[in-house]
């Protein structure tokens, strides 16, 4: 593949998992969620959406959007390495807010978007992986 087509074919993923991304932040508000930050980054990793529901429960959502079927499920894609880095940035997120794991209830959560047809998506939500 020729270096251009590389870099419009990530730039064309990126757009896609941006658009999945404020799919799965408008669908949290509708259910009652505060969004507290998008796109967390530390040490080159990610948390996706950092939200907290109406009872103070602080979610660390990891969104996975498919517009082909090709790949897997979105939800494949989600191992236990990607977990573990997840789990990792929320540390720092934490410490960067000053919020203690003892005081807070915190869930990881999945939501999984898969576009169906051009104006239809199945979005699940996996509130808490680790329950």
């Amino acid at each position: 593949m020729h270096k251009d087509n590389k870099n419009n074919a990530k730039s064309l993923n990126k757009a896609k998992g941006d658009e999945g991304e404020r799919v799965a932040a408008e669908f949290l508000e509708k259910i009652g969620y505060k969004i507290i930050k998008t796109k967390f980054r530390k040490m080159r990793n990610e948390i996706d959406i950092i939200a907290e529901t109406e009872t103070g429960i602080l979610n660390f959502i990891e969104v996975k959007t498919r517009f082909k079927n090709g790949f897997g499920k979105p939800l494949e894609s989600v191992n236990k390495r990607k977990l573990k880095k997840i789990i990792e940035v929320s540390d720092l997120f934490l410490i960067d807010s000053n919020i203690s794991r003892e005081k807070k209830i915190i869930y990881y959560g999945i939501i999984s978007i898969e576009y169906i047809e051009r104006s239809s998506i199945k979005l699940i939500f996996f509130e808490n992986i680790f329950d």
